[in-house]
Formats: C-alpha cells, structure tokens, sequence
C-alpha cells in the first residue's frame, strides 16, 4: 500500500541560520513520501541557495506570515500537511509516528524541546515549552498543533477575513487553529518530535520579540482575534511541583516581554 503524501510547508525569510539544520532533519525521515514547499519572502542571504540544494519546491511570497502559510497549504498535494519553522529540527520518526496516529484524529500537536538546551537562554525555553506542554489542556491555545489534515486546514483558512492574511505576522499560528477547532475537535499529540532552534544571545532575543511586538501591534489595530492575542501573550501558570521550570519559565517571560512591549510602543 502506498504511504500518503505528507506536505512539509516551511516559510523563511533570511533563514540561511537555521533553514540546512531543519531540511536534513526532513530528509533523514524515516516516512519518505515527503514533499517540502519553501514559502519564501524574498531573502537576500541563502536561503534559496539552501531549499534548492534538498530539493525544495519554492514558492515566493511578499506578504507576511500567515499569507506564507495560507499559501503552501493551496499548493500542497499532499493529504496531510505539517506546518513547521526554519528554526525547528524534526525527530527522525516524527512523521512516521504521525501519519500513523492520524488514523485517528484531524490534527496533532508535536512536543517540543529547545535545542542547545545547555545554554542559559535555551535552557529558559526549555523550561518554557515543558512546564506549559506538562499542565496543557484544551483550552489554553497555547500549545498549537502543527499536522493537520489539507482538507480541513484548507477549510480553516478559508474563514480568516482576506483582508487581514497580509498583515498577520507573529500570530499567524493561534489564528489558524482558532478557526480549526471550529471544524473539529479530534486533536492529538505526538511525543519527543521537534527540537526548537531558539535565540541563544540576548540580542537575538530581543530583535525576535521587538519584530512581534511590533507586527503584533500593527495586526492588534485591526480588532480581529484580539481575545485570542491577549490570551496567547499571558503569564504561564505557576507550579511549586516544577519550581525549576517555573522560574525559569517567569525569568523568560521578562526577557521576552521588556523587548516586546518596546517593539509594540515605540516600533
């Protein structure tokens, strides 16, 4: 029996950094009827240079985020579709693991690790990601899933208001799920799947988090989704049982939230 074709959309920009990392982390997958889309926004480093080299089908985009992603889901042929960053490294069986699971349900979360947890700013994510991904629950719209069936995710796309596609950056992703759970309530998770190539300098962090606060901000003006924005930018819950991650988890929330707020006042 043929394996179903799996559509790996990536969109990047000036994503040299990260982009070979993540592309032979989809190549040495052990499910193989794979097709990677590149949604690019017109990079000046080498970033094409890259996509090319594994083969990648390149669709150029000029708008932001959320176009980017609308976009190569309309041009995926695959069944299913993951939704991944340039900056994230796949576990060799996460795809495998997860057209299995798919038998069963419409969409799945991966579970994430930092990678280079090690490092001081990469062991706060880290903290970040397993304290939130430990005490989820369903409504939280925090942990967001990222393998979804096309047909539905095309559905889902298809109720965002057009005129706000193009101006949608960092909040991209909770909007599109937002508009996915309307459709279906069978999500799932997969454990171990990606490692997450976060900041390691204080000043990657903070020109990452002024970009969002700033194109948060611009998306804010609009008075669409502003519920789920406030949702998605709140503390995370305290727990004496994890102090460790919960401290860490409140440290990074200041880290991230002082360049932020500057970059949505003053950006």
């Amino acid at each position: 029996m043929k394996e179903k074709l799996v559509s790996v959309n990536i969109p990047t920009y000036n994503s040299e950094s990260t982009l070979e990392q993540c592309l032979k982390a989809v190549k040495n997958q052990t499910y193989k009827n794979i097709e990677i889309i590149i949604v690019d926004s017109y990079s000046k480093d080498r970033t094409l240079e890259i996509a090319k080299k594994f083969n990648a089908k390149v669709i150029m985009c000029k708008g932001k985020l959320l176009e980017a992603r609308i976009l190569g889901t309309e041009k995926s042929k695959g069944e299913y579709v993951l939704l991944l960053d340039s900056d994230q490294i796949l576990e060799k069986t996460a795809i495998e693991r997860a057209v299995e699971k798919m038998k069963d349900y419409d969409s799945l979360w991966f579970w994430e690790r930092a990678y280079n947890r090690k490092k001081f700013l990469p062991s706060l994510y880290d903290a970040d990601r397993m304290l939130v991904q430990t005490y989820w629950r369903p409504d939280d719209d925090i942990v967001l899933p990222r393998f979804f069936k096309r047909k539905l995710l095309m559905k889902a796309h298809s109720k965002i208001p057009k005129e706000h596609i193009n101006i949608c950056a960092a909040q991209d992703h909770i909007i599109t799920w937002h508009e996915f759970k309307q459709l279906t309530n069978k999500n799932g998770m997969i454990k171990d799947a990606v490692e997450h190539m976060e900041p390691d300098t204080l000043k990657s962090l903070f020109k990452k988090q002024w970009r969002w606060g700033k194109t948060t901000r611009d998306f804010y003006k609009t008075g669409l989704y502003r519920e789920l924005i406030t949702k998605k930018d709140r503390f995370r819950r305290f727990k004496f049982k994890h102090l460790k991650w919960s401290l860490k988890s409140f440290l990074l929330r200041i880290l991230r939230g002082i360049p932020y707020k500057l970059g949505y006042w003053f950006g």
